[in-house]
């Protein structure tokens, strides 16, 4: 039975082949593996499947393309062209800066994968790991070992997995209080910082540590988890969570990852089971994690999340950067210079590429540019300072430190501070309106400071694979700015053909006067 399948920019269909509940089913792009998904157990697949593509994977799907699916690792039918729009251009799903195929990973996300690349990517990959055991071990005490893929792939099958596109290292913390497990984590990045290595935090138990292989790409990177024992629970950061007799450590054992002996976990098979539950001997290319209820309540209250969406703007802005070198100034950024007095002291939160916090440096105000997305950051400093009056500095507004130490920033600015945030509000998640909303209200404290936003309150705003990016209610945003004692000075609503069909409104907030 031949296959024959259908795609638009929203769903895939196949039909003219049945699919047994519970099949892996891979689309394949000129020939290259890049997505497997599961049919669903309700029997529907007898007759063809229809499926939604993954958001992150929808967006990106523009003009023509060669596809092919297989059932269960076996090809079935021919490969197919399919029109995704009306546009000429080939899909070739491929890194913007680089080239590099990319795939959608098993959190759903577009990332590369180790297949296909060259071999000495993965060595380069185990030379910084055995670097880094070794350095943190000397700094700090603490005994790395692999875990997560890099532990799968060589118990299960020998090799790092080909379509890993990380090395995941962790530790056994010294501690049992949640509070002490998070110190002794922030002492470790610390070191790795003072070291000279780049290290993004995603929570108060997991470091990433970014390894750049171009002006906005990385070559690799490392993760490096926290697992404590709790109150006679193993908590394996972010995902798992098992009685603590369940899961042996300790004392760690050599492993061998591609001919190099690593530190692993007394018990392999123990932290597989953990991680992946107990069918992780079964190769399963739709894997995709599922975080209990108990464990996900812990590791958000104890150890937070502060890397919301950053993965999604880096791809993002990457993607702008390729399709265009040379961005333009909102039509925020052009009315907004026009409120702001001359030689003003501007703090532009979120300013991604920086287009707009360049046009206002250039009508002669002092700009102070701030986001957690690298690549956008790297970009926005390539294009000069205008002549002194524009920086641009890593911050993440969902944690309090940054932007303790931002607030300390804006002291040291001349004048009183003018917060400008387009759609900032949009993209945050509550940690971050709690962060930024204390952050503003402390500058809005100087006389003449005043925020200027733009809020999206319906319509097309983001896109359906961001977490966060989304439209605001607009009650929640007065409330909110009232419950941090601020208060909207002036509104003005954008004409709906001025803003591509969202419903934008644009504020100016003041501090409330008690």
């Amino acid at each position: 039975m031949s296959a024959f399948f259908a795609a638009d920019t929203k769903s895939l269909t196949v039909t003219g082949t049945d699919f047994a509940p519970g099949s892996a089913v891979s689309v394949l792009l000129a020939g290259r593996r890049i997505w497997t998904f599961r049919v669903p157990e309700d029997g529907s697949g007898w007759d063809g499947v229809t499926v939604e593509w993954p958001p992150a994977l929808a967006e990106r799907l523009r003009g023509r393309a060669r596809l092919a699916v297989e059932r269960d690792g076996t090809l079935i039918g021919g490969e197919q062209p399919v029109q995704f729009d009306e546009s000429d251009t080939e899909l070739l799903l491929c890194e913007p800066a680089t080239g590099i195929p990319l795939v959608v990973n098993k959190w759903g996300r577009i990332a590369r994968s180790f297949e296909g690349r060259e071999a000495s990517l993965i060595e380069g990959v185990l030379d910084e790991a055995e670097r880094l055991i070794e350095l943190v071990r000397d700094r700090t005490g603490i005994e790395l070992f692999v875990t997560g893929g890099t532990l799968l792939g060589p118990v299960r099958d020998g090799r790092i997995l080909p379509n890993d596109d990380d090395a995941d290292f962790a530790y056994l913390s010294r501690h049992e209080n949640p509070s002490d497990v998070a110190l002794e984590s922030y002492e470790l990045e610390r070191m790795l910082v003072a070291e000279g290595h780049e290290v993004v935090r995603h929570s108060s138990g997991h470091l990433q540590l970014m390894y750049p292989g171009g002006t906005v790409t990385d070559r690799f990177y490392l993760d490096i988890f926290t697992y404590f024992v709790c109150s006679g629970w193993f908590h394996g950061t972010f995902h798992a969570r098992e009685r603590a007799d369940e899961v042996t450590v300790l004392p760690l054992k050599p492993v061998n990852v591609n001919d190099r002996m690593l530190p692993g976990p007394a018990e392999p098979d123990q932290m597989l089971t953990a991680i992946y539950g107990p069918g992780w001997k079964t190769p399963d290319p739709a894997f995709r994690f599922i975080t209990p209820p108990s464990a996900g309540r812990r590791f958000y209250w104890w150890l937070n999340h502060f890397d919301v969406d950053r993965e999604n703007w880096e791809d993002h802005h990457r993607a702008e950067i390729a399709a265009d070198p040379s961005p333009r100034p909102s039509s925020f950024a052009l009315a907004t210079a026009g409120r702001i007095a001359p030689g003003s002291s501007v703090l532009d939160l979120g300013c991604g590429l920086g287009a707009d916090a360049r046009y206002l440096a250039g009508q002669g105000h002092s700009v102070l540019g701030v986001d957690y997305s690298r690549p956008a950051l790297v970009f926005a400093r390539t294009a000069g300072d205008e002549g002194g009056r524009l920086r641009f500095e890593h911050t993440n507004l969902y944690m309090a430190r940054h932007a303790m130490r931002l607030r300390t920033q804006c002291t040291q600015l001349p004048g009183p501070v003018q917060v400008y945030g387009n759609q900032l509000f949009n993209a945050l998640s509550p940690l971050g309106w709690d962060t930024t909303l204390q952050l503003v209200k402390h500058l809005l404290a100087e006389p003449g400071a005043r925020a200027h936003f733009e809020v999206g309150i319906s319509g097309e705003v983001g896109s359906p694979s961001w977490l966060e990016y989304r439209p605001v209610e607009w009650r929640r945003f007065e409330e909110q700015l009232a419950r941090y004692g601020m208060e909207i000075d002036e509104r003005a609503d954008v004409p709906l053909s001025d803003s591509a069909g969202a419903e934008v409104r644009r504020v100016i907030v003041r501090r409330m006067e008690w």
